[in-house]
């Protein structure tokens, strides 16, 4: 009972905090799921992974992720319930009096000051995510002879490919999953 205490405080938390959409929420994600020995940084990518591929929101994707893996089905309401609460009170707030604030000088000035941090926090995601996918041995880093080894040239190529054909040839996200999954089949099962 403690432990579902524990995880519908922290993803309470984390959807309190989580300003700016999903993937703002991933260094809070990190910091709290690691520091409680819940998950590993490589099982939270997968778990990133998972959530990208699978229908629904992201933040709800990646609570549910966590709470079948601490606590099981009921871990996963807990967790989901957590991560979406905070949400649906603000909300229901902000839809109640939003015409009542929304010219506000202070309230336009918090929006305006909380844009930077959003991107803020989504850069950190982007590099956190990208050092872990890849650099396999990050030991080897420290050591500018070794740096090749230790960095995933396959998933580089990927990353490349999928850039190149999202951006040049608008292809849709679904068919660019299957081509980045048929991709990484190859290039890690045959090379």
């Amino acid at each position: 009972m403690l432990l579902y205490l524990e995880l519908f405080l922290t993803f309470f938390k984390i959807g309190l905090f989580t300003i700016g959409g999903g993937y703002a929420m991933i260094p809070l994600l990190q910091n709290e799921i690691v520091a409680n020995g819940w998950a590993t940084l490589e099982e939270i990518i997968n778990f990133i992974a998972i959530s990208e591929s699978t229908p629904g929101p992201f933040a709800i994707n990646m609570s549910t992720f966590v709470g079948v893996k601490m606590g099981g089905v009921i871990g996963s309401v807990v967790t989901t319930a957590g991560v979406v609460l905070p949400s649906f009170i603000i909300i229901l707030i902000i839809a109640k009096y939003f015409y009542n604030f929304k010219d506000n000088f202070y309230i336009q000035g918090a929006l305006y000051g909380l844009r930077p941090a959003v991107i803020g926090l989504l850069c950190s995601s982007v590099f956190s995510i990208f050092i872990n996918n890849f650099v396999l041995d990050k030991s080897l880093l420290l050591s500018i002879n070794q740096i090749p080894s230790a960095i995933d040239v396959k998933g580089i190529i990927i990353l490349i490919i999928s850039y190149f054909i999202y951006n040049k040839f608008k292809t849709h996200p679904i068919k660019l999953i299957g081509i980045c999954s048929l991709l990484g089949i190859v290039l890690y099962s045959f090379f």
